[in-house]
């Protein structure tokens, strides 16, 4: 297609499209992709012109086709978001960068991987459907063209992706056409040889009906004339793909199947719609349960036609269906369609109604993420028929064919599937698994606490109701761990005669790295953590020896390995140093020996002079008390200090000092320094103050 096609195309139905805007980006495509060819031979600038034609032909708006033009550039040429945005606009980066995104996801059918694409592709066109309208249009004009890749295994690969998941992507959305060459490109590389059987079958199948066929339709223009009713019939043959899913379920040889011939009659009102059914019925005899009324109520995806089937001139079994011609127009082309008419006052139920199901979709993955079995959910949600059903008060609920019960209250609202406790099917009670049928009124009556769902999790059939079970049966299991975990703890501090009260308790949340009580009773409850090693953490002094000599208090020589004994040796100033914490000593002339922590800053002016370094450790069994010093930043609330001390008392450490650094109306920042054993007993220390709420922040200063 070359750049006066394209915007002939567009002009056609929008006369004051931006010409210069569509020439712009003809132009930078073909400049930014330069030379570069596809595996066809053809320069690669040919796919965005023919993405481009397509979004055209379904008469989408200027910003789309400009976007189609330039969708592959930021990832295949030196361009970049800003370039596009600068020289085009925000709306088109935005569009330009969304599809980019969903192009780098592509091309691995690994299960969690396509699972996680396909989420992200959901989320992507929730925020703008035209993203998912130019990725359809993109992987339509790459389906059209795969023959070129010389890689079996990638055509299968690519042809299995599409028809998982853009086919019924664009079934979904109403666009039949895209939907069905989707379909039928992907089966000519699945299964080639069926195909062709099967192709050859329909030509000769329609040479030996032709006659037939020829002779409904004059017979049809006859009848509609004869009563003055402006009709266009048109016949139409089902795609190889079609035919096959039909002989797959319904078991059939390919001479049996009915309605490979069919004939659609398109008129201008829907009133005409249904004076065309009275009129074929009236003539011919309709053949029971072959009836549907899709325009009274649409499908999903926004369709709306009738479907009858006949037994019509000589005995042949005749399928037709009747819409008007913006209900053809709105199935052939589906959600693109809206563009044509966003000005008009009728677009706006039809638009939301066609999108909902990505909403729904987008609710179940903000809640559980992306997983194999979402994508399972999803691909329940797009290939199922569906059937109505209705509320007490005449709401219209719509669900997959083979739903039950359960699934209509999930449907209506989450916390009405939770408390589902049975319902009322046409007023006759029944089991909440009962399957329902098309019509049916569905009453359910709610419980005043949750029910049990464990039963029902494989009976139901949409993503929203297993998710929900899913989600309701884990809460279940985890507020039965906690009450579990909550009673071990009360047994244990019952035996040493202690309360678990909760600023006892918290003190525990450090080491177990909890955050609430919740959490405290859940990690007991589901064996991570024993009652035993909770009362531990919060009384750790019964198991401490008692040290009562401080070592400041004592005139002892420093209990450190690898002093000299004719040098005089001290701590540097300033310093919190306790066993166990790492250690080395400077020898300063005149000053003897200094010991820092190997942290300490003040050994870097000492990096040159590596022969002033000593290799120094504690002794063992140490008999005296260090000071270690904390800074904790606390909550300005009564109590908030007794707390502190009486935690640091039952671990066994003694406050030797207490400073007020800083005082607000909020918070508090002190200086504590306690008498310890080693850096096991302050790391204990600072661990189970760390878990106290109302501290804001708890470190230890060494120096």
């Amino acid at each position: 297609m070359r750049q006066y096609e394209l915007i002939d195309s567009v002009t056609s139905y929008k006369p004051d499209a931006d010409q210069k805007l569509l020439e712009k980006a003809y132009i930078y495509g073909t400049k930014m992709h330069g030379r570069q060819l596809r595996a066809s031979g053809d320069p690669y600038f040919s796919h965005p012109i023919e993405v481009a034609g397509i979004l055209a032909e379904l008469k989408l708006d200027t910003t789309t086709v400009v976007c189609a033009l330039l969708h592959d550039t930021i990832e295949d040429t030196s361009a970049t978001i800003k370039d596009i945005e600068k020289n085009f606009g925000k709306e088109v980066a935005k569009l330009v960068d969304g599809v980019t995104k969903l192009t780098l996801l592509e091309g691995n059918l690994e299960s969690s991987k396509q699972a996680e694409n396909f989420r992200k592709l959901l989320l992507a066109s929730a925020s703008d459907i035209r993203i998912l309208l130019i990725k359809l249009a993109d992987r339509l004009h790459n389906m059209r063209t795969l023959h070129y890749i010389k890689d079996q295994s990638k055509r299968k690969r690519i042809s299995l992706e599409t028809l998982d998941i853009y086919a019924p992507l664009a079934g979904r959305i109403g666009m039949q056409e895209i939907k069905e060459e989707l379909e039928d490109l992907s089966f000519s590389h699945i299964e080639p040889k069926i195909r062709d059987i099967i192709t050859e079958r329909l030509k000769v199948s329609k040479r030996k009906k032709s006659k037939t066929v020829v002779l409904i339709d004059k017979e049809l223009n006859k009848l509609f004339k004869d009563n003055n009713l402006n009709c266009e019939v048109s016949g139409r043959v089902k795609k190889p793909y079609s035919v096959w899913k039909k002989l797959e379920i319904q078991q059939k040889s390919l001479d049996q199947l009915s309605d490979i011939f069919g004939f659609r009659i398109c008129v201008e009102t829907v009133s005409q719609c249904y004076q065309v059914l009275g009129i074929l019925h009236g003539k011919w005899q309709a053949i029971p349960g072959r009836f549907k009324d899709y325009i009274s109520t649409p499908k999903k995806n926004g369709y709306q036609s009738i479907h009858t089937t006949i037994i019509g001139p000589k005995n042949q079994r005749v399928e037709v269906q009747i819409r008007t011609l913006k209900m053809n127009e709105m199935c052939e082309r589906g959600l693109a369609a809206h563009w044509v008419y966003k000005d008009q006052d009728d677009i706006g139920n039809d638009y939301l109604a066609s999108i909902e199901w990505i909403n729904d979709l987008v609710d179940i993955l903000n809640r559980d993420g992306a997983t194999e079995e979402f994508l399972e959910n999803t691909k329940l949600e797009l290939f199922l028929d569906q059937i109505y059903c209705f509320t007490p008060k005449g709401t219209l609920v719509a669900l997959p064919r083979d739903a039950t019960a359960l699934d209509f209250a999930y449907a209506v609202h989450t916390d009405l599937g939770n408390f589902c406790s049975s319902v009322k099917i046409n007023g006759a009670d029944k089991r909440r698994r009962t399957k329902l049928q098309n019509g049916d009124e569905v009453e359910v009556v709610k419980s005043k606490t949750p029910v049990a769902l464990e039963s029902l999790q494989e009976f139901v059939k949409t993503g929203k109701a297993k998710s929900a079970i899913i989600r309701s049966i884990k809460e279940k299991q985890t507020h039965n761990q906690r009450l579990i975990g909550k009673a071990i703890i009360k047994s244990v501090f019952s035996s040493h005669r202690k309360k678990p009260t909760r600023d006892i308790l918290e003190r525990s949340f450090g080491p177990l790295k909890v955050n609430s009580l919740a959490k405290l009773y859940k990690l007991v409850g589901d064996g991570s953590a024993s009652g035993s090693k909770v009362y531990d953490l919060v009384f750790p002094n019964n198991n401490r020896k008692k040290r009562i000599k401080n070592y400041i208090d004592e005139n002892i020589s420093i209990p450190i390995m690898g002093l000299y004994s004719d040098m005089p040796a001290k701590f540097a100033d300033n310093t919190f140093l306790v066993p166990g914490d790492k250690i080395v000593g400077i020898i300063i002339p005149d000053n003897g020996i200094t010991i820092f922590p190997v942290s300490s800053d003040e050994l870097l002016a000492y990096e040159k002079s590596p022969e002033s370094w000593i290799k120094l450790d504690w002794k063992k069994n140490i008999e005296f008390t260090f000071v270690a010093r904390i800074i904790v930043t606390l909550i300005n609330e009564v109590g908030v200090l007794n707390s502190i001390t009486s935690t640091i008392a039952d671990y066994g450490g003694n406050i030797s000092n207490l400073i007020l650094n800083e005082k607000d109306s909020d918070f508090y920042n002190l200086i504590i320094d306690i008498n310890v054993n080693d850096n096991k007993h302050i790391s204990d220390i600072v661990d189970s103050l760390e878990g106290l709420p109302v501290l804001e922040s708890v470190k230890r200063f060494i120096g």
